[in-house]
């Protein structure tokens, strides 16, 4: 009897072994993941008057589209917060006379203690997915020193994929890093 007492012991400290590797490796994972859910979820773009933006603003818009100060007051404008008390402007140029085949011109100035400046323009169909949001923004962790987020892009393109891209501050403007296109 001696013997299955000994073996029964042996048992029980295997199995106390076990539960224990197998909760430490459970919260291992459990920390990994919740470390990576938030990454790539972003921010959606809250689109307002131009009225709402500084006059410096809407004045280098004009200047750079060539519109009369009417169409530059009825553009939609996303303003982002970044670092400190700067500020990244997204303009919506959905008017006639800046959206064409290729979709309407979507125009970005970043202001800082240097001054305003154009950073992006690009022209973006406004067909989105339901749901879904034609420009979010995200932060930026490969170059923190901008403080100008990366933004993420989404475009139906012929009503059977959708592309989604990023585009990110390089230091001078705004550059796609990331290209991925999936079946509707």
């Amino acid at each position: 009897m001696k013997l299955d007492s000994a073996v029964s012991i042996k048992v029980v400290r295997l199995l106390r072994y076990f539960h224990l590797a197998l909760g430490f490796s459970l919260l291992i994972t459990s920390l990994f993941l919740s470390g990576c859910s938030n990454a790539t979820e972003g921010t959606f773009l809250n689109w307002r008057n131009a009225d709402t933006v500084p006059k410096s603003i809407l004045f280098l818009a004009a200047q750079n589209t060539n519109l009369p100060s009417t169409q530059i007051s009825a553009a939609k404008i996303a303003v982002i917060p970044t670092q400190g008390n700067n500020h990244l402007y997204i303009f919506n140029f959905n008017s006639p006379g800046l959206c064409g085949e290729l979709g309407c011109l979507y125009a970005g100035y970043s202001s800082n203690a240097q001054g305003l400046k154009q950073v992006l323009n690009f022209y973006l169909q406004p067909n989105v997915l339901p749901g879904k949001h034609l420009i979010t923004s995200r932060s930026n962790n490969s170059s923190e020193t901008s403080g100008l987020p990366c933004l993420d892009v989404q475009q139906v393109v012929n009503n059977t994929t959708l592309q989604k891209l990023t585009y990110c501050f390089d230091g001078s403007d705004y550059q796609p890093v990331e290209n991925t296109l999936i079946k509707i």
